[in-house]
């Protein structure tokens, strides 16, 4: 695998677009939701969340290509996983991933909030 580096502005721009996505997190997130301590716990969730996720949205932020997919786990309880990262290209103009915030909600408000743009994918029932 090629070494991937992004420029220090947009290192720069991904901390303080880390803080505004968690700050909309903080503020919108029910006392009865997951906790933050508890997102580790999904972690190995994330990959299949974003290979085949039941639906994504892709927006320009500050002329930045920002991407969030979303996906509904239904087992014992049902639950969200939501990750967005900022869609950067390679040296081969090959897009790149490179994750801002992810999290699980069992709220589908939450999700509403995290839920801009357009859908590339219809939601699934």
């Amino acid at each position: 695998m090629d070494e991937f580096y992004l420029p220090e502005d947009v290192i720069e721009w991904l901390g303080l677009k880390k803080s505004e996505y968690l700050s909309k997190l903080i503020s919108n997130v029910r006392a009865d939701d997951f906790q933050f301590e508890e997102y580790h716990q999904f972690e190995d969730l994330i990959p299949s969340t974003i290979s085949l996720p039941d639906w994504s949205v892709e927006v320009l932020e500050d002329d930045r290509r920002i991407k969030t997919y979303y996906r509904l786990y239904s087992d014992e309880k049902s639950f969200y996983q939501v990750i967005s990262g900022l869609i950067v290209e390679d040296q081969n103009k090959n897009d790149v991933f490179v994750p801002i915030l992810s999290f699980v909600t069992r709220h589908e408000d939450l999700v509403k909030v995290f839920c801009g743009g357009k859908m590339n994918r219809p939601l699934l029932n």
